[in-house]
């Protein structure tokens, strides 16, 4: 997360437009936690409510089974009504041996039993006893002799019935389609609970087990599965789950008897009950989404209108943005629209807040700047003027030209070749350094030009001074800024060769690759300090100010070479200066060639 709010928070502020920008920090610091907040609260929600359903069903369920355990329990009652009653062991073990004894005995005593039993518990349909001897006591339609019990499986079933101890049978077992009804069955034994002596059968008009169901609502949206030791004894019609998903439920729902769980892979909820009683597992299964309906529905009510009151919100708030935001985009496209050429005012709608503030000032700037201008303008104008003036009056050229040949002439006529020469010399150097026009160059004439000013100093210092210009390169057509090695060569010959009392040389050597060409200048004169030297290679990179360099004896000739060849050729052209005290300095000028324009 805080990866991305370190990307997007830079980009976000470095987005050119204020409306945009601010519209869409509206839809990261807003609509969108403001979606995903209200997403998570009703997931929330809807996972809390649907829980509380949940455990609620579940209590409901117990409930219901508590119930109906309770309503069984009864069921316990009759049992001992007819176990513990003398008469009727007696005469179920054969006491009585006459029929008339055995009819009054039956009418006197033990139907008024069956009549009280009845009339107890209202749900109960039948109270049968199954005599396991034939002879004692008659037949009637509460007593029947055991071969009389129809269902050949109920017999299995009261093999594992133990003393003291009644057992819960569905009577339509085999009927997988509908819901089973329980009857229940215990044995009566003699006194001493050794003799088994008949089976005691309950039927129920109304069976607890539809009861309990219809109790949780089954068949209304709710479905049932039944378990009977791990096997499915039923299975709801309208369960549209496999026999094969119906027995992973055990495994998924654990060993709790009373538990819950929602089962996401068919989107169902799922309640579970054990009775003990019946030895049955129950799973009550409901649809989350019918259970959730009217919930989602609401839901989607309520999101709708978020949904639409955030439309209208934002709305709102984009139209007061634009608003707020339309002066402050005028103001920045009349600037925008502002140059040198062209200052004028904003004329915009005034108030009394920041944005008035801002345009006023701004408009105060304006005038500042433009009056500023107009005064340098016409001082600049002034100055020229008197310096145009000035150097007209010293400074003829042609009067400067026509003097110099007249010199030349005379010392033609007088045959002093020396004179000659200088003069011509001389001449060449003005006619270089007055003409007017470009100043751009090429680099012979360049060299041309520090060839006739080394011949002047020559002609001064005779002796005292050598040069040799080496070119190994085609420099016709390469083109370079005027006055990028006089500069450097007067250096070597002012700060170099004139403070040092030996003979002194100049070196000038030009070489060529193919993208650059590297131009060389030496001297063996007075040299630099390391000091010096280090203050000079820093203001070529840059790194202190070129007015550290003027002294009273030098000035910013190196400086301004080395800003002009990279204005010119590139920021990768460069001078490279070294130099020892007392050895001399070598100044290298790289020039990185430009396509087009110093091809050869």
């Amino acid at each position: 997360m805080k990866r991305w709010t370190n990307f997007t928070w830079p980009k976000l502020m470095t987005m050119g437009r204020i409306v945009p920008k601010m519209i869409l920090g509206y839809l990261l610091l807003v609509v969108f936690p403001v979606i995903l907040f209200g997403t998570y609260l009703y997931n929330q929600i809807h996972n809390d409510m649907l829980d509380n359903y949940s455990s609620d069903k579940q209590n409901l369920i117990n409930q219901a089974a508590n119930n109906m355990e309770m309503d069984l329990a009864r069921v316990d009652s009759i049992y001992t009504l007819f176990q513990y009653n003398p008469t009727v062991i007696n005469a179920l073990s054969g006491a009585y041996k006459t029929n008339a004894t055995k009819a009054y005995t039956y009418l006197k005593d033990i139907r008024p039993m069956f009549t009280f039993a009845s009339l107890g518990n209202k749900s109960i349909q039948s109270i049968k006893i199954y005599k396991m001897n034939q002879n004692v006591l008659l037949s009637s339609s509460e007593i029947q002799n055991i071969d009389q019990l129809e269902r050949p499986f109920v017999h299995e079933k009261l093999k594992d019935i133990k003393a003291g101890k009644g057992l819960w049978i569905p009577i339509n077992y085999e009927e997988r389609g509908s819901i089973p009804s329980l009857s229940y069955f215990q044995h009566i034994y003699d006194n001493t609970y050794i003799k088994e002596l008949a089976i005691l059968n309950v039927t129920f008009k109304d069976d607890p087990l539809n009861s309990f169901l219809q109790t949780i609502n089954v068949g209304n949206g709710v479905n049932v599965a039944i378990f009977h030791q791990g096997y499915i004894f039923f299975k709801d019609k309208e369960l549209k789950i496999s026999n094969q998903q119906l027995r992973d439920l055990p495994k998924m729902i654990g060993s709790d008897n009373n538990s819950y769980m929602i089962w996401k892979k068919n989107n169902l909820l799922v309640n579970h009950i054990y009775l003990e009683n019946l030895n049955l597992d129950f799973y009550f299964l409901s649809s989350v989404n019918q259970v959730m309906k009217d919930i989602n529905e609401k839901s989607i009510i309520f999101g709708v209108v978020l949904l639409l009151l955030l439309i209208i919100l934002s709305s709102i708030y984009y139209l007061t943005a634009s608003v707020l935001t339309k002066r402050v985009v005028n103001l920045a496209k009349h600037m925008r629209r502002v140059d040198e050429n062209q200052l004028s005012v904003y004329r915009g709608e005034k108030g009394n807040d920041e944005i008035s503030f801002l345009t006023e000032s701004y408009n105060s700037l304006i005038k500042r700047i433009d009056e500023l201008m107009n005064k340098v303008h016409r001082a600049e104008i002034m100055k020229r003027k008197a310096e145009y003036k000035a150097l007209e009056a010293q400074v003829n050229p042609h009067f400067l030209y026509n003097t110099l040949e007249s010199i030349r002439m005379l010392a033609e006529m007088n045959d002093d070749q020396e004179v000659v020469e200088s003069t011509f010399t001389l001449s060449k150097l003005l006619r270089y350094s007055l003409s007017s026009g470009s100043s751009e160059t090429t680099l012979e004439q360049e060299v041309e030009n520090i060839r006739d000013y080394l011949s002047i100093h020559k002609i001064r210092m005779m002796d005292r001074l050598q040069y040799e210009i080496q070119i190994e390169a085609t420099i016709k057509n390469i083109h370079c800024p005027r006055f990028i090695l006089q500069p450097l060569v007067e250096n070597s010959i002012k700060h170099g060769l004139s403070k040092s009392r030996k003979p002194g040389w100049i070196r000038v050597a030009i070489h060529e690759n193919d993208d650059q060409i590297e131009l060389s200048i030496s001297d063996n004169g007075k040299g630099m300090t390391r000091e010096r030297l280090e203050k000079v290679r820093s203001v070529l990179n840059n790194e202190l100010d070129r007015s550290l360099l003027q002294t009273d004896s030098s000035g910013l000739g190196v400086s301004n070479v080395s800003e002009r060849i990279k204005n010119y050729f590139g920021n990768d052209s460069r001078i490279e200066v070294t130099s020892n005290l007392d050895d001399g300095t070598t100044f290298n000028l790289i020039l990185k060639k430009q396509r087009g324009k110093n091809s050869a």
